[in-house]
């Protein structure tokens, strides 16, 4: 969100720039319209690029990430979302309750994953995995089964391969809880400290009665 606040920022000095270029090529130049219109164009330019450049560099180095790396981590997670988009769609094939709750946990976990990156960016080196191949494995799971289990006269072979994929969707699931475990390892650590912090100052607020 920072990221997207230093664009608009630019955007918000270089109108104005841009329109004061343009009024002093057409007043004070006496140029032909399409050399003013450059000209605005060019003062546009010449201001937003500092500012957006100025204010998302003190954002990428807030949360410890280069401009190329932030870049990498927003296509991963613009691809990421199309990807949740395609589990969410495959809830018109579910057929039962049971199967509801499982790929329901599936998409939930991954989208708490998702959420927690896209507002913690570095912690997307934690769970690589997660996108390069968890979500897929999840994805593909996901609409094959959906998909087959609701078609007619299923034989008993196909009945055994959809129930070996039930139990592959739970190891799916499994994967990706301990995807979202790493991601608030440190957060528990922290939660720790802070609770035996406030244990000692309690013992010592008793011992100075």
């Amino acid at each position: 969100m920072r990221y997207t606040i230093s664009h608009i920022l630019g955007v918000l000095v270089g109108i104005p720039v841009a329109i004061m270029t343009w009024i002093v090529g057409v007043v004070a130049l006496d140029v032909t319209f399409l050399l003013d219109l450059t000209i605005g164009v060019l003062g546009f330019i010449a201001s937003y690029l500092p500012i957006q450049k100025l204010t998302s560099r003190k954002y990428l180095n807030e949360i410890g990430l280069s401009r190329k790396d932030y870049r990498y981590i927003r296509s991963q997670l613009n691809q990421t979302h199309q990807k949740l988009r395609g589990i969410l769609k495959s809830y018109v094939n579910i057929r039962s309750i049971k199967d509801f709750k499982q790929i329901h946990d599936i998409y939930q976990i991954s989208r708490s994953i998702y959420t927690s990156v896209k507002q913690r960016p570095a912690m997307f080196f934690i769970v690589e995995g997660f996108f390069y191949s968890h979500l897929d494995n999840a994805l593909n799971l996901v609409e094959s089964y959906t998909r087959l289990a609701k078609m007619p006269r299923k034989t008993k072979i196909d009945k055994q391969k959809l129930e070996q994929t039930r139990i592959t969707l739970d190891e799916v699931k499994r994967t990706l809880l301990a995807d979202l475990r790493r991601l608030n390892e440190d957060d528990y650590q922290r939660l720790d400290v802070e609770i035996e912090l406030n244990r000692l100052r309690q013992q010592q607020h008793k011992d100075n009665k």
